[in-house]
């Protein structure tokens, strides 16, 4: 800087460094280390929290699936500790209700077939007129096959391992016990990949689909298998008057009938309840939709291996 004094020009110098201060390079490296560790802090918290909080989407998963999911370790925050704790005794109370449900239902199923036997033994022997004697032995097989019903819902997984299945060979089998009783009942099966599934349980299934196309359905009874995308299909295909879509969801309820089937057709209203338990228990999904032409596809997509 420069000024004058009289005639006289001073000069005023100043050091560079004391106008233009730089930024020390130190600080820059503080700043940087706080920052990461700010980082790492955030990313240890969110995955103290976000672990168990999946654990606890793995098992609800499970519960919605139908099964016993294994006790969900009580680890996080106090506020998940406390959630994971709840959601354990809530399962272990599902699973004590299951279970005491099942036994109750099984006892009940099993304690009702042996006087049907002495019925269907006395009907028998009794010498009555062969048509009334035709009619009450068709009540009795009904009252067995609801029986039956009752025991298969209370059985649910029945302990049964699950196992690589071949889905086509299974509901060929099925086709082929119906056939030989009489019915007539088409094939259309594709071969699939395997499944992973409990063959009794996917075998129940299969008969009721058909029993309940059988018997609304009545003709044109077409069990078909086939694959879309990564899954495996068994659809069973009927001529009937078909399901209203607003009662599709309601049908999947335990002991649940339409109104027309009420008269007429027997029955516990479990068939497809039975159905969608087991769908869900092999982590695949059953809907009702209307068939080209008139009639219902009943349709069970399983995740295939």
């Amino acid at each position: 800087m420069s000024f004058h004094i009289a005639e006289d020009e001073y000069w005023v110098m100043l050091p560079r460094e004391r106008v233009e201060r730089q930024l020390a390079l130190q600080w820059l490296g503080w700043a940087a280390l706080a920052l990461a560790l700010a980082l790492l802090g955030a990313y240890l918290i969110a995955f103290r929290i976000k672990r168990p909080l999946r654990s606890l989407t793995r098992a609800a998963l499970e519960v919605g699936r139908g099964r016993n999911p294994a006790p969900v370790e009580e680890s996080g925050p106090e506020e998940i500790r406390t959630l994971s704790r709840a959601f354990n005794q809530m399962s272990r109370d599902l699973a004590r209700l299951e279970t005491d449900r099942a036994l109750i239902l099984a006892g009940v199923s099993h304690d009702l077939r042996t006087p049907l036997a002495r019925l269907r033994l006395s009907m028998e022997m009794s010498g009555a007129d062969p048509s009334l004697k035709q009619g009450m032995d068709a009540d009795i097989d009904e009252i067995d096959r609801i029986i039956g019903q009752f025991l298969d819902f209370a059985r649910g997984e029945g302990g049964e391992p699950p196992q690589p299945l071949d889905l086509a060979a299974l509901a060929r089998e099925c086709v082929r016990h119906y056939r030989e009783r009489g019915h007539a009942v088409e094939a259309d099966l594709e071969a699939v990949p395997e499944i992973e599934g409990r063959a009794l349980a996917l075998r129940r299934m299969i008969v009721n689909l058909v029993d309940n196309a059988l018997r609304y359905g009545e003709k044109d009874v077409v069990v078909a298998t086939r694959t879309a995308g990564r899954a495996a299909l068994v659809e069973v295909r009927d001529r009937g008057p078909g399901i209203p879509p607003a009662e599709i969801d309601r049908l999947k309820q335990p002991f649940t009938r339409l109104e027309a089937a009420r008269s007429g057709h027997g029955g516990s209203g479990l068939g497809l309840a039975i159905v969608d338990r087991i769908a869900r228990m092999h982590g695949g999904t059953f809907d009702l939709v209307p068939r080209d032409g008139g009639g219902l596809i009943a349709r069970v997509t399983l995740p295939m291996r």
